[in-house]
């Protein structure tokens, strides 16, 4: 039977990690660092007997913990640290020597973490000397007392007893990628580190972490001529650090003809000629990249935010970390990027990158692996103003490094409030067109460009004035459409029915200023019932929700109010009836009104501040608006031609009915969602419509006299 194939990739990444130190093991020493308790309540308990002080939790916690630290001792000291090691086909070997002072010991037993549990140890070997001023080879002897265990995902060296101790551990680590390029594993901190590694070809080596700078004198090339292979060897000594990476690349080999007929050996005495080795010399594939910056100047109200997107385009040879050098009046907020272990802001002089007069920061990109091919690197920061409206130095953002060939890129300002910007001085900056802005650049735009610049050198500055203008007050919420019902019954009872069509982004109310004792029945919000209010001025209001945008367009959605007035109107053989509607605080586009009047009656021409039309024009709903606009309650011409017994029969079956009264008392009910409510729609129906009412009482006034063909006798 065949047996199935493990695919390469999946099979190679089982074998590689990083062999870093588990996220629940401190291998540092156990020296907390609390925010010390404030300096005169301690002075207070020294200088007086009775003094007696208030302490939260969080401050007594943290005297107990400096109370702590200050009685720790320090246990143990790695002096020396030394790992050597050989690049093999499946792992690398390492030997690793660590001579180590234990000073004190605590209740029982000291666990020292050495290296993590993820490494494979081969062979271990211990020795001890009592003396702690003995060198390392006099008077040490075999420790059989102490040995190496697993203690909290570390192997651990364990010891009960004061002295020197000399450890070996042979270990076998996994390479970081499957192209076996790198190595890395977690390290204890000593006072004097060395490493040794060699490769079993021609490579580069470089130390990653930590940062260590080429020194020809680190690398040697030896060759073997029995087995015709070349071995790299780098030795170099290292900081004290928690993690060791180590990769490696290979060689260009660049031998043009010409050196190799130099290379000949004339003065040979065989007459053939012969190559010198020693004048062969490896041509190390140096490292080269382009690089590409986009900056966008976010201008907002006291701040000026900075985005910046660099592109490294990798030439030749690998890059696994970058520097930066920002202005001084920059803070970095976030640096992303794919692959990043780690980074941080540090001061220039640190690394000798500027002279001692820079006040630049330096930020240094670390990433889990290199990069072959391109790589993109996005830094957030901002430039704090001294007030919403003030002068801004824009320094540039430059890459640093030998591997930098060619850095050019572009610069945008945008405005992201109410502020002006103005170019004082530029330096090192072309002025352009917002045209000639890259698309990704622009991408990144959330506000109008202002200005727009590109540059070949990274060596830059642009001043701007920024000045703050006071915003006005502007429309938060629009009233599209509403319409109002307005239903008499023949014994006077009054019903009313509102339908509001809101837009609405920042307002939490609508108030009704309804200007006669009323009965709350009904009060809707979209298609969800929601609880009234009364404010101090007795206007009623009704929360309200926030419009949602679908593809730039704010939605609309619908508030019903259903009431009735507390008062009936009384009726007599003849007279004038007036009713009186509603205000809101919300500007109403368009308002149509119909009114269903006793059919026992009839009335003469309408006056009011609203217009009478004999029918409702038709609400065309455009493209921006939502499809369902069904509710908007409008009114077609050939709607409006249904005779009054067509009307009457098709409202009979309608929730309510006639009559009136059946208004709600005051029963305990105040605070509860109401329900869901009609109102009968029969009489002689009367139509009116305005456009554009601002907070304003809608009066109709009507003189009623009895209807020729009535039967109903008037009381």
């Amino acid at each position: 039977m065949a047996q199935k194939s493990i695919p390469n990739k999946n099979f190679q990444d089982l074998y590689c990690n990083s062999n870093v130190w588990a996220h629940s093991y401190h291998h540092t020493n156990n020296i907390v660092s609390a925010t010390k308790v404030q300096e005169k309540q301690i002075s207070a308990i020294n200088s007086k007997k009775d003094v007696s002080i208030k302490l939260s939790l969080k401050d007594w916690l943290e005297y107990l913990r400096e109370s702590a630290a200050k009685q720790s001792t320090i246990h143990y000291s790695i002096e020396k640290s030394s790992y050597h090691g050989i690049v093999e086909d499946f792992s690398v070997s390492f030997k690793c020597i660590f001579q180590i002072y234990v000073f004190s010991l605590p209740s029982d037993q000291l666990q020292i973490p050495l290296l993590p549990s993820t490494v494979c140890i081969k062979s271990s070997s211990i020795h001890y000397n009592k003396d702690l001023g003995a060198t390392e080879s006099n008077g040490s002897k075999h420790d059989e007392d102490s040995c190496i265990g697993i203690y909290q995902d570390a192997h651990t060296l364990f010891c009960e007893k004061t002295g020197r101790f000399s450890v070996e551990l042979n270990i076998l680590a996994n390479f970081l990628t499957p192209k076996k390029n790198g190595v890395g594993i977690a390290t204890p901190k000593s006072t004097f580190n060395h490493l040794e590694i060699k490769v079993p070809r021609k490579v580069n080596i470089d130390v990653v972490e930590p940062a260590i700078r080429d020194n020809p004198d680190h690398i040697q090339y030896k060759e073997f001529d029995d087995v015709e292979q070349q071995h790299t060897i780098k030795s170099c000594p290292f900081q004290p650090t928690t993690y060791l990476k180590i990769q490696w690349t290979e060689l260009e080999q660049q031998q043009p003809k010409q050196d190799k007929i130099n290379q000949i050996d004339l003065g040979a005495s065989t007459g053939t000629g012969s190559v010198n080795k020693q004048q062969l010399k490896p041509v190390l594939e140096s490292t080269k990249v382009n690089v590409e910056q986009h900056t966008l100047c976010s201008v907002g109200e006291g701040v000026v935010v900075l985005t910046t997107k660099i592109r490294y385009e990798v030439v030749s040879g690998s890059a696994s970390s970058f520097d930066i050098l920002v202005g001084p009046n920059i803070k970095i907020l976030s640096v992303d990027g794919l692959n990043i272990k780690r980074w941080e802001c540090m001061s220039p002089q640190l690394v000798e990158i500027q002279p001692e007069t820079s006040k630049d920061q330096l930020i240094k990109v670390q990433l889990t692996s290199s990069v072959e091919t391109s790589y993109v690197l996005v830094i957030t920061s901002e430039i704090t103003m001294e007030s919403t409206s003030a002068t801004v130095i824009i320094p540039s953002i430059k890459t640093i490094g030998n591997e930098i060939t060619r850095e050019k890129g572009y610069l945008a300002v945008e405005s992201n409030a109410n502020v002006e910007v103005e170019q004082i001085s530029r330096d090192g900056l072309t002025l352009i067109d917002k045209t000639e802005l890259p698309g990704e650049l622009e991408a990144l735009t959330s506000g109008p460009i202002l200005l727009s610049y590109k540059f070949l050198v990274p060596k830059y500055s642009v001043a701007l004035k920024i000045v703050k203008h006071n915003d006005l007050s502007v429309l938060v919420a629009i009233c599209q459409h509403a319409k109002f019902i307005c239903t008499v019954s023949s014994e006077g009872a009054t019903l009313y029915k509102l339908v509001f069509t809101i837009r609405n982004t920042q307002q939490q109310y609508i108030r009704i200023t309804i200007p006669h004792q009323y009965e709350i029945w009904s009060t809707i919000v979209g298609s969800k019932a929601v609880k009234p209010a009364v404010d101090d001025s007795g206007s009623l209001m009704i929360p309200l929700t926030k419009s949602g945008s679908d593809k730039g367009v704010q939605k609309k959605f619908k508030v019903e109010l259903v009431y009735k007035n507390s008062e009936d109107i009384r009726f007599g053989d003849s007279g004038k009836l007036n009713l009186v509607f509603p205000q809101i605080d919300i500007p109403i586009s368009m308002l149509q009104i119909t009114t269903y009047l006793p059919s026992i009656y009839d009335y003469s021409l309408f006056k009011g501040n609203i217009k009478q039309v004999s029918f409702l024009t038709y609400h065309q709903q455009s493209s921006t608006e939502d499809d369902d606009d069904s509710d908007d309650m409008v009114i077609k011409p050939k709607l409006n031609q249904m005779t009054q017994m067509q009307q009457q029969f098709s409202n009979s079956n309608m929730i309510g009915g006639g009559g009136g009264g059946g208004g709600l008392a005051d029963n305990g009910t105040a605070g509860l969602k109401p329900v869901m409510v009609n109102i009968p729609t029969v009489g002689r129906n009367h139509n009116f419509e305005q456009l554009l009412v601002i907070s304003t009482d809608i009066q109709i006034s009507t003189n009623y006299t009895p209807h020729k063909n009535s039967r109903c006798q008037i009381l």
